[in-house]
């Protein structure tokens, strides 16, 4: 007896010991106040993939004019592994296309995006079905904080 529950206890340890499960996930750009862009796109895509369901299309996200840079779309990308880079969302005869499977997809866009100082950013923001919304952000109290303000926007 003595012996199976010293082989338990070393197999308990051990699964201790070697970090078996899922890593943390990574911190929320909402407190990242260097990437206040970021932090924006996460505040919207996170409501847009709640909203889009398990099966929704290929989804990109796109900065103009100015695109993000690979090292942002790669921590995009960490968090959201409904995200597809923004090369795999092309133009199509009928709107936007996944340029591997072919299918529609959609893309998720921030633009006019501009910082008055490190503590007050805007920028407007384009997401399939939604009008346009311009967002005011603050950072205050270690987080950035967004107000919304959708516009329809003349054709």
């Amino acid at each position: 007896m003595w012996r199976e529950t010293a082989i338990g206890v070393a197999f308990a340890l051990g699964a201790c010991a070697s970090g078996g499960g899922q890593p943390p996930p990574p911190a929320p750009l909402a407190g990242d106040q260097g990437q206040p862009v970021l932090a924006l796109f996460e505040h919207v895509l996170t409501g847009y993939f709640s909203g889009a369901g398990a099966s929704g299309p290929t989804t990109c996200a796109s900065l103009s004019p100015d695109p993000l840079t690979p090292e942002q779309e790669r921590e995009l990308i960490a968090r959201f592994v409904r995200l597809a880079p923004a090369e795999r969302c092309v133009s199509a005869t009928q709107g936007t296309a996944d340029a591997i499977t072919g299918e529609a997809a959609v893309v998720v866009q921030v633009y006019e995006f501009a910082c008055q100082n490190p503590e007050l950013c805007s920028g407007w923001v384009v997401m399939p079905g939604a009008p346009a919304t311009r967002y005011a952000m603050r950072f205050e109290g270690g987080t950035w904080r967004f107000d919304s303000d959708r516009r329809i926007i003349a054709e």
